[in-house]
């Protein structure tokens, strides 16, 4: 990919750091790259763009320039500038072309201390509406309808990346769009702001896990509690119980199926009666890509001719097909599976025929 602004490369005279760190946020937002990596290669930093998915070579610099550019967004991010051997994170926000920004810092030493840099961005603009996050609307209304209801659990999984927390964010905002709403979020760390919901960060240092912030803010009167992830037993039994007292619960556990999230539940200790009871549904999702008839496949991060580069797909089970699995132990065949859709897809153009 071509670059699409130039950084002098020659280490004299120095562009000021603000203005290229500034720079480099502005094009990451031009591009709508979702992570900006910042590697030390040899005597330079390679800048890569990571957009619809897959990283995108984007420039070099010289190894000081990048150093002190790191520094520069450290600081910015209330990170230790002076520590190089430990991995940090931090985040800050700004402001691009008129639109809130907020950026997420994470470094990581290589074996001789030189630092490397990921730079996650999340532009300020308006969320999608989750019926339309997949070009299959009948099931994304489904699942809609279902968490009309404004109690349970509804659990998503899929690979990293794939887009779980947007979707837990986008249906959130969907169903407060017909009727104010109390919503909070609880994350490791907040990814998103939205001024629309009560987010609630994880502070293991302070001695504040989910669990913990899971039980004070059932006792906040919420109408939808998202917790980012399920990752161990204590979690997952404090989720169920705010599922049991009559709150919708939204969140995401590591799996590869829908059935095997209720393998993955079962194994932290969760009792297989309180499932049936609370679990509205479960959805494994995936990120495809649209085909661009201008690129020929998988369309250019630079061709301006698709506004959705990629669409979500959703497999879903529901209470039938949970309590079934629950009794026999065997999983029920599923028609609108992720594969099918994308057969299906395929033969309406959406995607590549290959």
């Amino acid at each position: 990919m071509a670059n699409t602004f130039s950084i002098d490369t020659n280490k004299e005279p120095c562009p000021m750091i603000q203005n290229l760190a500034n720079t480099l946020l502005q094009q990451a937002v031009l591009l709508s790259a979702s992570d900006v990596h910042l590697i030390p290669f040899e005597q330079k930093y390679r800048i890569l763009l990571r957009i619809s998915g897959r990283l995108q070579f984007f420039t070099f610099l010289p190894l000081d320039n990048g150093e002190r550019l790191l520094s520069h967004l450290k600081y910015r991010g209330f990170m230790d500038i002076s520590e190089t051997r430990k991995p940090q994170s931090g985040s800050f926000q700004t402001t691009i072309h008129g639109n809130n920004v907020s950026v997420r810092l994470a470094t990581i030493p290589n074996f001789r201390f030189v630092e490397s840099m990921v730079i996650r961005v999340f532009s300020d603009q308006e969320i999608a509406l989750f019926q339309k996050s997949s070009i299959f609307h009948k099931i994304t209304h489904h699942i809609l309808s279902l968490a009309q209801n404004r109690t349970g659990l509804l659990l998503f999984s899929g690979a990293t990346g794939s887009g779980k927390t947007s979707s837990m964010y986008s249906l959130a905002h969907s169903l407060s769009l017909r009727e104010p709403l109390q919503i909070i979020t609880i994350e490791d760390p907040v990814e998103r702001p939205m001024p629309s919901f009560l987010q609630v960060q994880i502070n293991e240092k302070a001695g504040l896990d989910y669990a913990d912030i899971i039980r004070a803010t059932l006792r906040h009167d919420p109408d939808i509690l998202v917790v980012g992830e399920i990752r161990d037993a204590h979690t997952a039994k404090m989720v169920i119980r705010g599922a049991l007292t009559g709150h919708l619960v939204l969140s995401t556990v590591h799996a590869d199926s829908t059935y095997g999230v209720l393998s993955r539940l079962l194994e932290l200790g969760v009792d297989q009666e309180e499932l049936r009871q609370c679990l509205i549904g479960i959805s494994h999702q995936r990120l495809c890509h649209l085909y661009c008839l201008f690129c020929k496949g998988r369309c250019h991060p630079l061709c301006n001719h698709l506004t959705q580069k990629r669409t979500a797909l959703y497999e879903f089970i529901e209470k039938e097909q949970i309590n079934q699995f629950f009794t026999t132990t065997s999983e029920l065949e599923q028609t609108n599976t992720i594969k099918n859709q994308m057969k299906k897809g395929a033969c309406y153009g959406f995607f590549s025929p290959q």
